[in-house]
């Protein structure tokens, strides 16, 4: 598991800095089954963001990758609800980053609680301890 947190709304101005970013985690895991976008700061997406985002999941979907989204606001969820992305999204959109986390490897979930309190540190890794997660930025 992968995740990109997005710091900033997604426009044509960094549209295809996501991809490449993706892109580039693709080609150095290739054991990579999940890549979570975090959108905490996603207050907007034009559709420059938009078509990035349908390419992203075109191309993780080929390489076999489930693409997932989390903590979407509420404007930036209706954009996307009145497209066909969410339709065609391979993964799912979490509440919280927690939940996806949760979902995907609930072991790495409960070790981290039991360890911490708490999923994860602003920032950081939420399996510290194995190689399965990892956070990158975009943006901030």
């Amino acid at each position: 598991i992968v995740t990109i947190r997005i710091d900033e709304s997604l426009y044509f101005a960094n549209a295809r800095f996501l991809q490449d970013m993706v892109y580039n985690v693709l080609s150095n895991r290739p054991d990579l089954k999940h890549i979570i976008l975090m959108c905490p700061a996603v207050n907007h997406i034009d559709a420059s963001g938009l078509e990035s985002l349908e390419a992203i999941n075109g191309r993780l979907k080929d390489a076999g990758v489930t693409l997932h989204l989390s903590e979407v606001k509420g404007p930036v969820m209706d954009r996307l609800k009145r497209t066909h992305f969410l339709d065609e999204l391979t993964g799912n959109v979490y509440l919280d980053q927690f939940d996806a986390i949760a979902d995907l490897d609930f072991e790495c979930a409960k070790s981290a609680i039991e360890k911490t309190g708490r999923l994860t540190e602003p920032g950081s890794d939420p399996c510290p301890s194995q190689e399965i997660a990892g956070v990158r930025e975009m943006g901030g």
